[in-house]
């Protein structure tokens, strides 16, 4: 479980590397060739947005759109990702449609909403009666949903990020993850497509007046990375769409390499730069990283992860997506500030029924240690609340590391969320029961469903017979095995600096995990109720270490056994303006 020690680190030759540098870079997947584009990636390593299948034929329908004056609807999904592509594009559109009159119209599923083109969201649209519909991170799957828009005479485009089907339904689709798709990249988020697509539309608004001169056979001729530097208005309009895509990228779990990677590498300094002063188009953004705190000199991808995105996407968990919505499209000093407020008094009230739904679930598991032995841990609960499904869904798979389904109660019927523990996909286990489902959607690590509350016990039984074949598909590999390990005297601040060019950390190049060997725990103070810890080790006084969740566990160990194992990783800690480093402990033994 403990990795190479640290004193036994291979030298290297590379000037520029230290021996914890150049040793975790042989860790990572990639060829040496490759190391410099990870550590720096450039911004002209984007592929061409016109590679993407129905993009110039959906460019031509919005600009078409916007020169006659139509109505064009954007409608995104109620997470993080569905949010930030609406607010993309919308802020983009709007700024084209007032130099033409067309009406933008920017909405997200929330309260009462089902998964994707649910009745509720159709009849939404079907009042409205666009010309245009855009749907922003669902809609692939919808086939009879949009067919029968289309019959309406509603034109749509579909942007999205979803599996494709055997049937694609009478839309634009531009979807990476089509067969005919030439586009470089397959997992990006719908964030990252509506980036692509309003570059798309500038490039041919700017740059190309004829639709002979926009064709495939020209962007297959040169760098479009290339063709972005060397035409700086666009450069810049491209550089200014990082901030919000790199949130919607992380809070989507997208591989953080490749083009994921070069958007969150330079969005981190564009969410900076909002942070330090206002934008026109970024007012509410602006108003809440003031109030979250944070850094003002240097924005982490463990902000996004854990403070920006969370915040945001609490008000789709308490059924209130629109006011995120809001947040990132008010354009009035006044009004970006009262959804700044709003959002985080969401958020807190989501934290609530977090905390209460877990001691439901704690409950819920005492009356019956059964239910604890289970292949994939199963709970529902008539009185938990819904709207956290998902965070008290990865808190259990946390504590059983195993597969877990979650459902709550929902205005009559039941939403639940699964998430994987090992490398199992979720998705095929909820298309193995999805005739018992109203709705079902995700990725392969999660994914969400609803459901009639009545086939609840018909779904746990027809789980249970599956779970063995389903658990068989993947290796669960799961642990807490370090990659380097330390003696308590030799982890310092130093190694936190050499792990810094390793940034933006997330799926696909996780913080490493560093393990401290013979530990004695001293100077041991409980945080909060307790269940949290601040404590230091003996032969290293100066750095502070810090665990989340489990400190009775490790003080009950530490005070049966003199010396423990830790497992962990460096931090930045940004706390009333001061930055420290810490050591947070994830597991120990």
């Amino acid at each position: 479980m403990h990795g190479i020690q640290f004193s036994n680190l291979p030298n290297t030759n590379q000037a520029n590397l230290s021996k914890f540098q150049f040793y975790l870079l042989n860790q990572i997947e990639l060829l040496e060739s490759e190391w410099e584009n990870f550590l720096n990636p450039s911004l002209s390593s984007i592929p061409s947005p016109f590679d993407l299948p129905d993009m110039e034929v959906s460019i031509n329908l919005i600009e078409d759109s916007l020169i006659q004056k139509k109505q064009i609807l954007l409608y995104g999904d109620r997470d993080t990702d569905g949010v930030t592509a609406t607010s993309l594009l919308a802020i983009y559109l709007r700024r084209r449609a007032k130099e033409t009159g067309a009406n933008i119209i920017a909405m997200t599923s929330s309260a009462n909403d089902d998964y994707g083109l649910c009745d509720t969201v159709q009849k939404k649209i079907s009042n409205i009666k666009p010309d245009l519909l855009i749907t922003l991170d669902f809609g692939t799957s919808n086939f009879h949903e949009i067919n029968s828009l289309a019959d309406q005479g509603i034109k749509v485009i579909v942007l999205d990020h979803h599996e494709i089907p055997t049937k694609i339904p009478k839309c634009c689709l531009i979807n990476p993850k089509r067969l005919d798709s030439e586009f470089g990249e397959k997992k990006i988020c719908t964030a990252v497509l509506s980036l692509l697509l309003i570059l798309a539309l500038e490039s041919k608004k700017n740059y190309f007046q004829k639709k002979e001169e926009l064709s495939g056979s020209l962007f297959s001729k040169i760098e479009f990375g290339n063709f972005l530097q060397e035409n700086e208005t666009l450069f810049s309009l491209y550089k200014s769409l990082l901030d919000i895509s790199s949130i919607g990228t992380i809070t989507d779990m997208m591989p953080l390499v490749g083009f994921n990677r070069v958007v969150v590498k330079h969005g981190l300094s564009v969410i900076s730069e909002s942070l330090s002063k206002q934008k026109e188009d970024r007012l509410g953004f602006h108003f809440l990283l003031k109030d979250l705190g944070l850094n003002p000199e240097k924005i982490l991808s463990k902000d996004i992860g854990w403070s920006i995105g969370p915040v945001l996407n609490a008000a789709g968990r308490m059924g209130r997506t629109e006011t995120a919505l809001g947040l990132l499209l008010s354009e009035k000093e006044a009004e970006a500030i009262n959804y700044s407020k709003e959002i985080q008094k969401l958020n807190s009230e989501r934290r609530e029924r977090t905390k209460r739904n877990l001691f439901k679930v704690e409950e819920y598991f005492k009356r019956d240690k059964t239910r604890e032995d289970k292949k994939i841990i199963f709970c529902y609960e008539p009185d938990l609340e819904p709207g956290v499904s998902g965070i008290v869904a990865t808190k259990l798979v946390e504590k059983y590391k195993k597969p877990v389904i979650f459902i709550t109660p929902d205005n009559g019927k039941a939403r639940g969320s699964i998430r994987s523990y090992g490398k199992e996909n979720v998705l095929h286990l909820l298309e193995q029961v999805s005739d018992l489902l109203e709705h079902f959607g995700g990725h392969p690590e999660a994914g969400g469903f609803s459901i009639v509350i009545s086939k609840i016990p018909i779904l746990e039984s027809v789980l249970e017979e599956k779970a063995g074949i389903w658990l068989g598909e993947g290796s669960k590999t799961k642990d807490f095995r370090s990659i380097v390990s330390f003696l308590p005297e030799e982890i310092s601040d130093k190694l936190y600096s050499d792990l810094k060019i390793f940034e933006p950390f997330g799926q696909g190049n996780p913080v490493p995990i560093l393990s401290i060997m013979d530990a004695e725990i001293q100077n041991f103070k409980p945080m909060g109720d307790g269940t949290h810890a601040r404590f230091q080790i003996k032969g290293n006084s100066k750095l502070p270490f810090l665990i989340w969740g489990k400190a009775k566990e490790i003080y009950l160990l530490s005070s049966k056994q003199n010396k423990i194992q830790l497992f962990g990783n460096l931090e930045e800690n940004f706390f009333r303006g001061n930055t420290t480093i810490q050591f947070l402990v994830t597991n120990f033994y």
